[in-house]
């Protein structure tokens, strides 16, 4: 009994197009995924007064390079474009080269249905290399520099800080959302206290987030 991957590869036909932009949106979503895991570990890393203060900073994690290689027939549909304007029927299988333009490429697994029921010579399958690679995107800084100064931003949450001289504060700065974490702690023991955190952004200088304790 054929099981539930063997089926959906049964029926598997789609144009070349699709099925690149398919994979390259499953890679770049597992990579959006990645970024979000870093993102949240970075925000927690700035929330917590006794990493911040040691000045860590998320590991990121990027797929340097995505190789592909597909075992494909290649069915090429040729055909003009009725009077009508109507478009007509994508094939179901391959077609014979004729003298239209191309309009479609598509591909189809190769796998014992189709090679029954097309007679289709394994041999003849084309191999599709794909290779994905990531690049920086057009003029990208290598860093992203505060359009606040750390006075300035002082300056936005003194009217919230605790007033006392035992309390230390830190202040850190996030240029992949562009938001400075702000928090004043003190030590108890051998525990670190947050007293208060607030967030700033750094465009619009607006209190984002205000949080009292820990």
């Amino acid at each position: 009994m054929p099981n539930g991957t063997e089926k959906i590869t049964d029926l598997l036909s789609a144009p070349m197009e699709a099925v690149i932009v398919t994979m390259g949106a499953a890679i770049a979503r597992a990579q959006r995924e990645l970024d979000r895991h870093s993102l949240e570990t970075q925000r927690e890393i700035n929330e917590d007064p006794q990493l911040a203060d040691l000045g860590l900073q998320a590991t990121w994690y990027q797929m340097p390079r995505t190789e592909l290689e597909l075992t494909m027939a290649i069915a090429m549909e040729q055909r003009k474009a009725p009077a009508t304007g109507v478009a007509t029927p994508a094939p179901e299988g391959p077609r014979v080269l004729q003298k239209y333009p191309l309009r479609q490429i598509y591909f189809q697994p190769v796998n014992a249905t189709y090679s029954n029921q097309f007679a289709y010579n394994v041999n003849a399958a084309s191999k599709i290399k794909l290779a994905i690679v990531p690049v920086p995107p057009p003029a990208a800084d290598a860093g992203v520099a505060p359009r606040l100064t750390r006075d300035e931003v002082t300056r936005l949450v003194q009217p919230l800080l605790v007033d006392d001289p035992a309390v230390r504060l830190s202040m850190t700065f996030n240029g992949q959302v562009r938001l400075w974490y702000v928090m004043q702690h003190k030590q108890v023991g051998d525990q670190t206290q947050r007293l208060l955190l607030v967030v700033v952004d750094d465009e619009t200088r607006a209190i984002v987030k205000q949080v009292k304790g820990s």
